[in-house]
């Protein structure tokens, strides 16, 4: 089976030429040496040398007519791109100024922006958007905007200001050439460019070039359908960011005897850390950094996990974000060879960093990633060293790729963990694709009998990306029994399983409300690698309908044969016991338009649940109070009746957010969380203080209560652990 996989993907490969697309037509940046103001007004006489970008409607009619003008232009110097929007709006008064943060990337905001393909990898893009409040938002899109596509925590150094006028707002925006990565052949550079207005009480998308809806939410910043563009003559400077940084920090926390007892440990400490970026080459970006400081200045999400298999949590630390998509080596679903939360954080628990270092780049037609790391002790925790190299290159056409990847992981107690492994994604015709990965493990404490199989990893998928229409996808996945990458993340082991999705989608009459309508199918049947036997089998039939305001509903049924191989506890008093179970779900979602000040997304789940009887409610609402004040709300409700067993599961997850930004510099944040099952509560407040990129002062209080300390003998403490914490990051451009 793995022989044949082999042979096609080397076969594919082979046939480059043939399968080669057309390239898209070239267009020439407009280059300019003007005296630019950057103070949000377009009105400097050298913008009326610049042409304006022809905009199309992307939503809520595709090609429909603009209701609002837009002038877009774009030009550049030595140093920047310089972004000048004016647009103008029927109605001032009803702009959407929803908050002064940064990052605030909502639909509920008036916003324009610029989409930057910098390597012209048709895979890649980042986005720089500014709201009519003069909120900065960046981030990054991978996978050509396909799937989990989105990492709203990249961040980079650039400026922007707005002005409202009589005839609506405008904009200007200074993105420095030092702040992007990008290749140099024969004096001239060519970027992917993109261009988008939003007006968010029309929920009206008009976007630069004409990009149709077809590719999910995401296909107005589509890398491989924004416009190549061409670049002279860039005297790219390439400073040094050097940003020391000050923690101080004063709480505590508790350690536990083997009694149980909680004795009370106070913390103090103080700390110097210095991170430095440089560019070595326009294409070639270093991160170093010394005595790291990894800790989160807001607070995890928590989440009831009602499975058998890990919960997966995002990466949010900046040193591992930029071009994070070069580090991917993905399967099925979050599972990858590579996971940046392995590195600094042990099982919920900060580790100190000594430091290390991080480069990113690309070469021709090669995308080259290294990451090392060290770690210093830590209580039991032995001094560990991480390391990541991973290689990638475009074959065929320009959304195709093959690669490689090794991760290593070893202590100052001997452990000692290897994984590697080949990859690739082939676009064979149209939207189709084939995607690849193969990958095996070597550990200390692997046994003389494995075999390579045993350490081994195998996936194999063929997708259509296209919405519109019908889509499809069939998928092998192999995960050996004692396969162990020590640096990434996988949900489960020991199991072969098929997949298969098939789907379409109807794009409705323009005049009608309701938009779109799809069905879907999708079954999946695993099977254990020891026994050779069914673990599980499943089969879901689902439908949605999405409205013209972006309101959308959606039902599932799904019917699932589960045999539990080892019995796993959903809380101290409920084991779900190993033998075969029948599980029969129907889940009901509504989301509410996201264009307004009051919006929501409703969830419902019942049915049968491992021999119970389940409900699962979900609430999430969002208030838009000012553009100073926003609150966001989050409710889980579980219970699950377990009557052969005379038990029953019964979970709230309960977590509000408040954000209060006095202007673009100033803002506090607080999340307060209550979780039953592990009957802790969270409490984080952040205030920060932003006045440029890259200079940041940071006032973090994080709390841990026990829900009821009372419960337990002995008695446990009230506060769980707390940290009040001073941060100041000064960043230097030399």
């Amino acid at each position: 089976m793995r022989l044949a996989i082999i042979i096609l993907f080397l076969g594919i490969v082979m046939h480059a030429e043939l399968a080669a697309q057309e390239a898209y037509e070239l267009t020439s940046a407009t280059r300019l040496e003007l005296d630019i103001n950057l103070d949000g007004k377009v009105d400097e006489e050298g913008w009326a040398k610049v042409p304006v970008l022809p905009l199309t409607m992307h939503w809520p009619t595709f090609e429909g007519v603009l209701t609002e003008e837009t002038e877009i232009r774009i030009f550049y110097d030595d140093e920047y791109i310089y972004v000048g929007a004016i647009c103008y709006d029927s109605d001032p008064s009803k702009i959407q100024e929803i908050s002064f943060q940064r990052d605030a990337i909502s639909e509920q905001s008036d916003a324009i922006a610029l989409v930057l393909d910098p390597y012209d990898d048709n895979e890649n893009v980042v986005v720089f958007s500014v709201t009519a409040t003069g909120a900065r938002g960046d981030f990054s899109l991978k996978n050509d905007a396909q799937g989990d596509a989105l990492n709203i925590s990249w961040n980079s150094y650039w400026d922007a200001k707005v002005t409202k006028t009589n005839n609506g707002w405008e904009a200007e925006m200074r993105i420095p050439f030092s702040s992007l990565r990008f290749q140099v052949q024969d004096g001239k550079v060519q970027m992917g460019v993109g261009a988008y207005r939003y007006i968010a009480r029309k929920r009206e998308m008009q976007v630069y070039p004409s990009i149709p809806p077809d590719w999910g939410f995401w296909s107005f910043a589509k890398p491989s359908m924004i416009q190549t563009t061409e670049f002279e003559q860039i005297n790219n400077k390439r400073p040094w960011y050097t940003s020391p940084y000050l923690l101080g920090g004063i709480g505590h926390h508790h350690e536990y005897d083997e009694n149980d007892n909680p004795e009370k440990m106070y913390d103090n400490d103080i700390q110097l850390g210095l991170d430095v970026q440089h560019a070595f080459s326009d294409n070639l970006n270093a991160d170093f950094t010394i005595n790291t400081d990894f800790a989160q200045v807001e607070a995890d999400d928590q989440a009831v996990n009602l499975s058998r298999f890990s919960l997966f949590f995002p990466e949010k630390r900046r040193f591992f974000l930029e071009r994070a998509s070069t580090f991917d080596f993905k399967a099925d679903g979050n599972n990858n060879l590579f996971y940046s939360r392995r590195i600094g954080i042990n099982e919920g628990e900060l580790v100190p960093m000594l430091g290390g270092v991080r480069l990113v780049g690309r070469f021709s037609d090669w995308d080259v990633g290294l990451i090392n790391l060290q770690s210093r002790n830590k209580n039991d925790i032995a001094a560990e060293n991480f390391g990541v190299l991973r290689l990638r290159r475009n074959v065929i056409n320009n959304r195709s790729y093959v690669g490689g990847m090794l991760t290593t992981r070893y202590n100052a107690d001997g452990d000692e963990n290897y994984a590697y492994g080949l990859d690739g994604i082939i676009n064979v015709t149209g939207e189709d694709f084939l995607k690849i990965n193969l990958a095996q493990s070597v550990d200390s404490d692997d046994s003389s009998t494995l075999s390579a199989e045993d350490r081994s990893r195998v996936f194999v998928q063929w997708e259509n990306r296209q919405a519109r229409g019908l889509g499809y996808s069939v998928s092998y996945s192999s995960v050996g029994e004692a396969y162990k990458p020590g640096l990434g993340f996988e949900r489960r082991f020991n199991f072969r399983q098929y997949n298969g999705e098939l789907g379409y989608t109807w794009f409705l009459k323009e005049e009608s409300r309701l938009r779109t309508a799809n069905v879907s199918l999708e079954a999946e049947t695993s099977v254990s690698n020891t026994t050779n036997k069914l673990e599980t089998r499943s089969l879901e039939l689902g439908g949605s309908l999405g409205w013209d305001r972006g309101n959308a509903l959606r039902l599932e049924v799904e019917q699932e044969i589960d045999r539990v191989p080892e019995a796993f506890s959903l809380s101290d008093d409920v084991e779900i016991l190993a033998r075969e179970y029948n599980n029969t779900e129907i889940s009901l979602s509504y989301d509410t338009a996201p264009v307004g000040l009051v919006l929501a997304n409703f969830s419902a789940q019942f049915g049968d649940f491992y021999g119970g009887d389940l409900i699962n409610f979900t609430f999430a609402p969002e208030l838009v109070a000012s553009k100073y004040l926003q609150f966001e709300g989050f409710y889980q409700y579980s219970n699950i009746d377990f009557k052969d067993m005379g038990e029953t599961f019964e979970s709230h997850l309960a977590r509000i957010k408040t954000t209060l930004s006095f202007n673009v510099m100033w803002s506090i944040s607080t999340i307060a969380q209550v979780n039953t099952v592990n009957e802790l509560s969270v409490l984080n407040f952040r205030l920060r203080y932003n006045p440029v990129d890259g200079n940041d002062f940071y006032l973090v209080y994080n709390e841990v209560f026990n829900n009821d300390p009372d419960a337990f003998q002995p008695n446990l403490p009230l506060s769980e652990n707390r940290a009040i914490l001073i941060k100041y990051v000064h960043t230097f451009r030399l």
